[in-house]
């Protein structure tokens, strides 16, 4: 069975974030309507409220604008671009909170509303606060790394208006090659921020006691106000996409052993066979959502030294190591210590 297919591809990406790239490109000569034709989406949907493109076609708009252009970093590009007046809920929230570490708080908890593609996951390291962008490993395939460089706009996007101090951001990371020379000057011009290449994940980390310091823009009724009305767009996408919904329940559940269809058919209050037909007119199963579920775990797991074979198959719902290792072989066609010790080598 092959995990990650195009057809078994379901996340999608909100259009509005896609505006800036819009604005750069029709400000720098460029015709915004053929970029993103050539990857099959209608430039007019960015400007429709709420609308949400497949991720297969978005994402690799990134990499066709810096081809275009000739910016292979084109999503840091766009920052002057990133006008507040055209931000969506989310960011609203974030520039309403009290402090930059309340604002990261709440992006981690509402990010699903931009793309259920990429986990945000926020850390404390001693004196730093470490942000971490990771790609599902399902929608890996579909994710050049140009289109990972608009998330770190997200914050950087703050500086200067007062809500992010400079010197605040310690780093940048990049999940991609060092650029050659002529670029990485132009990079560190556009921000002034030590940068590192090559990483595992695209991120960044801040000094914790300036994420601390209180917004001057701080807006608590604001900010809840703006906070519940994407948990509300996130409700009603979850009733309208079960296989979000059923991907939830069986993260929750597999620490506890391997779900059961039946167990999960009973939480929706539907029948097994119901839930297998709505789940297959949305183009999965059962069976590949567990698949892909544990797949994306265990890659993650398997980067932490500190969890043993055992230990990963125990989190993932196996009965033992064994099982984990067939499993694993027949998703990737290796060993999961194979997988481990290529990505250390």
């Amino acid at each position: 069975m092959t995990v990650t297919t195009a057809e078994q591809s379901t996340a999608k990406v909100l259009a509005v974030w896609l505006r800036p790239l819009v604005d750069y490109l029709e400000r720098t000569g460029y015709d915004s309507a053929e970029v993103f034709r050539y990857t099959g989406v209608d430039v007019g949907q960015v400007f429709v409220p709420g609308v949400r493109l497949p991720l297969k076609n978005s994402a690799p708009l990134w990499q066709r604008a810096a081809q275009v252009t000739g910016k292979p970093f084109i999503g840091l590009e766009i920052a002057s671009d990133a006008s507040p007046l055209h931000a969506d809920v989310t960011t609203i929230a974030m520039m309403a909170s009290r402090n930059l570490y309340e604002a990261l708080q709440r992006f981690t908890r509402l990010s699903r509303i931009v793309t259920e593609a990429v986990d945000v996951v926020l850390t404390r390291e001693g004196e730093a606060l470490r942000l971490d962008f990771i790609v599902k490993a399902s929608e890996q395939q579909f994710m050049p790394p140009e289109s990972m460089d608009p998330a770190l706009l997200i914050p950087l996007g703050l500086l200067g208006k007062g809500m992010i101090a400079p010197g605040a951001i310690v780093e940048l990371r990049f999940a991609r090659p060092r650029p050659e020379e002529a670029v990485l000057t132009h990079l560190t011009e556009l921000f002034p921020i030590p940068m590192r290449f090559e990483c595992e994940h695209h991120g960044m980390s801040f000094r914790w006691d300036m994420t601390l310091q209180q917004n001057p823009y701080w807006n608590p009724a604001l900010a809840q106000m703006c906070e519940e009305q994407v948990l509300r767009e996130l409700e009603a996408l979850d009733e309208s996409n079960l296989v979000a919904r059923t991907r939830k329940i069986l993260l929750d559940h597999l620490g506890s052993g391997t779900p059961q269809l039946k167990m999960v058919a009973s939480l929706f209050n539907i029948t097994e066979r119901q839930l297998q037909r709505k789940l297959k007119e949305q183009g999965t199963t059962f069976g590949e959502l567990l698949d892909e579920v544990r797949l994306d775990l265990a890659l993650r797991y398997l980067q932490d030294p500190r969890m043993t074979m055992v230990d990963i198959a125990l989190s993932l719902g196996f009965s033992d190591q064994s099982n984990f290792v067939k499993a694993f072989k027949r998703w990737r066609g290796e060993t999961p210590g194979q997988y481990r010790r290529r990505g250390t080598a």
